[in-house]
């Protein structure tokens, strides 16, 4: 297949020139609009999306004033490349990988392929890629007003600066940053057709909270069946249980490195109280529903959680008698690591 790789200053579009090798199915838009945007909240009231937004928009000033968190970025590829070295007994560049969830902001993509590994990736929304309008257009079109909206305005006022420091961090490690646009393919994972054991690896970060439980249960074995026997499946929810599970921004792993954080709302509000609600769709499943999901194709190698004892320091007597039913295995999860190897 003759790729062709441009750069982040090229201009790039979403109508792909061809289909990754692997795949039975054409690569890039599904022709249909499907308003398939899982950052969008049903059911909550205007005012409650523009307080959320106007959270939001902070959140994003913060970080900017701080620095944005890519070494983050450059850490899992580093765990990918050691855990598929240890169970595939192979290195990440030999890997044909596959991302479910690479957002619109495709930063993992861009690092990797410039690495030189052959990854592809699944996306619901539609990347923003250059800032053209076509591209919000298709965003517009796609995945609704509201998405457009704020993905515009975080375009506008913070991804020059986002992405000049990926572009200063990857030159740091040597990299020239690269996408290959015909690699990314925008529809919804639950319709997504690819040969069977076409796959070394398959990763996924902070995505599959937000797909439904229905869609998972026909996607789990489909994951497997793209894989290789020697395959490795390197899933990452953020699990509902966590403090940061509920997806609050005041409860967010970046807020809570903050000290002196000023919130509205309690430790494990959405386990609690739950008088706020993110706008963002949560399937709400624990740690224990995501081992049965995954046992039921995989063997489950290993478990890892990013940061273990997150949110331990907000266990007071009132926080405890509230969560009495929940385990420290669910309470201390948040970002949880699944490695997984296929039956």
């Amino acid at each position: 297949m003759d790729l062709h790789v441009r750069s982040l200053a090229d201009p790039l579009t979403y109508e792909a020139s061809d289909s990754p090798p692997f795949s039975q199915q054409r690569a890039g838009d599904d022709p249909r609009p499907r308003k398939l945007s899982p950052s969008v909240a049903k059911g909550l009231s205007l005012s409650r999306k523009l307080s959320e937004g106007l959270r939001l928009f902070r959140e994003y000033q913060e970080n900017s004033r701080t620095g944005y968190d890519l070494d983050l970025i450059f850490a899992d590829i580093d765990e990918y490349n050691e855990l598929v070295e240890r169970y595939a007994g192979r290195s990440l560049s030999n890997a044909r990988t596959f991302e479910i969830g690479f957002g619109a902001r495709p930063y993992r993509q861009v690092v990797m392929q410039s690495m030189g590994v052959q990854c592809y990736g699944v996306d619901a929304e539609v990347p923003v890629l250059r800032g053209h309008p076509v591209e919000f257009y298709a965003m517009l079109w796609r995945n609704g007003v509201e998405r457009a909206a704020k993905t515009l305005i975080r375009h506008l006022a913070f991804d020059r600066s986002e992405r000049s420091m990926l572009r200063s961090a990857m030159s740091r490690r040597g990299l020239v940053p690269k996408l290959d646009r015909s690699r990314l393919i925008i529809t919804d994972v639950a319709k997504l057709q690819l040969a069977p054991a076409s796959l070394d690896l398959v990763v996924s970060e902070d995505v599959f909270e937000h797909i439904g439980r229905a869609t998972l249960t026909q996607l789990i074995p489909r994951i497997a069946s793209w894989l290789r026997p020697d395959g490795l499946a390197l899933i990452r929810p953020n699990i509902f249980t966590g403090i940061t599970g509920g997806h609050l921004l005041e409860w967010s792993g970046a807020s809570m490195r903050r000290a002196h954080f000023k919130r509205r709302s309690d430790p494990w509000e959405h386990l609690r109280r739950r008088r706020f609600r993110a706008n963002t769709y949560l399937n709400e499943m624990t740690r224990a529903e995501y081992r049965n999901l995954f046992r039921s194709e995989f063997h489950i190698v290993e478990e890892r959680v990013r940061r273990p004892d997150l949110g331990r320091e907000y266990v007071s007597n009132e926080v405890q008698r509230d969560l009495t039913n929940w385990s420290d295995d669910e309470l201390f999860s948040n970002q949880t690591l699944f490695v997984l190897r296929p039956r």
